[in-house]
């Protein structure tokens, strides 16, 4: 997972983490922990999580059997950090 960063204006930033379509079920403990990983680099240099939103951005399909209507496979998640 690479995230993709934008200047927000003064100490603004906005990244955005897309997680890896394998084609199963997205694994939101290993996305999260990734996100927590480089935020926890970014707070070495004053960075700090102000918020955060996520967007499902591919679903699976229902199976024949299967109830529901599938499950997420990929997942972008957008995280807004400043600075002081």
């Amino acid at each position: 997972m690479f995230p993709t960063e934008f200047i927000a204006g003064p100490n603004q930033t906005i990244v955005v983490y897309v997680s890896d379509d394998t084609g199963s079920e997205v694994d939101p403990t290993s996305l999260y922990a990734a996100i927590a990983g480089d935020a926890a680099q970014r707070s070495q240099k004053g960075e700090r999580i102000v918020s955060m939103a996520a967007v499902p951005i591919r679903h699976s399909g229902a199976y024949l059997g299967r109830t529901g209507s599938g499950y997420e496979t990929k997942l972008a998640v957008a995280v807004v950090y400043s600075m002081p």
